[in-house]
């Protein structure tokens, strides 16, 4: 394995985890930022390990992907050598739809899937997106657009040099998202456990329920106070939220 291109960060090894939680990041983020309180702020009994994506964090330099299997199989090829304790997945928004075709690839690939998926802030992928492309928006309609949704600081916004950064990733990762092939055969063998934002205007409960068509097991819907960004906006109380629920269920 090419650990120069890993998609793996590991900010605070556990060699003696009981499991490893994996963690997928939201569209125009780094995950060793999104994550970084997360892998010494939860149980001990968890490695937390972040999977940070191309052209972005450590990996500025490498080119962007533009389609969900890509991105999924160069996850797999970096953490199928992981996979010898109980592991665990964590997405949101874009985050959620890698998570769950990787669980889906893996499932097919070498017959294992994670214990429990963890799903935050994205509508189930059966259900066709309404409204704007968001990948194919010129940049000062993207810009527009990424101020409405609230999730990005107005200075980066008003920064035209850092723009010429972020925006490439952040239509990368919407193109990712917005030309997922969702197919009838995913259906996964694990339970779900979704959280979303109570005051969440892009994502209802309804389309986070409909999560609940994809697994044969067990299902969780968890709304926490916020909007679509609270797992940052709200980090801390979210992580105690989190980790409650994640050592309730570690036994299943």
């Amino acid at each position: 394995m090419n650990l120069s291109k890993s998609c793996i960060i590991n900010l605070n090894p556990r060699p003696n985890a009981n499991g490893r939680l994996f963690c997928f990041p939201y569209a125009g983020s780094s995950a060793s930022v999104v994550y970084r309180k997360w892998t010494s702020n939860l149980s001990p009994q968890f490695e937390v390990i972040p999977i940070e994506l191309p052209g972005r964090g450590s990996r500025i330099q490498e080119e962007l992907k533009h389609n969900v299997q890509e991105v999924v199989e160069e996850i797999a090829e970096s953490i199928i050598p992981l996979l010898n304790k109980p592991f665990y997945f964590f997405g949101h928004s874009m985050g959620a739809l890698i998570s769950f075709k990787l669980a889906n690839y893996l499932k097919h690939k070498i017959g294992m899937q994670p214990k429990i998926l963890f799903l935050s802030a994205h509508r189930a992928p059966q259900i066709l997106k309404t409204g704007l492309i968001m990948h194919k928006l010129n940049d000062e309609e993207l810009k527009v657009e990424l101020k409405n949704l609230k999730g990005m600081d107005e200075k980066i916004l008003e920064n035209d040099e850092l723009m010429e950064i972020f925006l490439p990733i952040i239509k990368a990762d919407y193109e990712v998202c917005e030309t997922y092939p969702f197919s009838d055969n995913e259906i996964l063998d694990i339970p779900f456990i979704v959280f979303g934002g109570d005051k969440d205007e892009g994502i209802s409960v309804d389309e986070l329920k409909e999560w609940k068509q994809l697994t044969t097991k067990s299902f969780q819907l968890h709304l926490f106070a916020g909007d679509h960004f609270y797992i940052m906006k709200k980090q801390e109380e979210f992580l105690k939220y989190f980790n409650n629920i994640l050592m309730k269920n570690f036994d299943l």
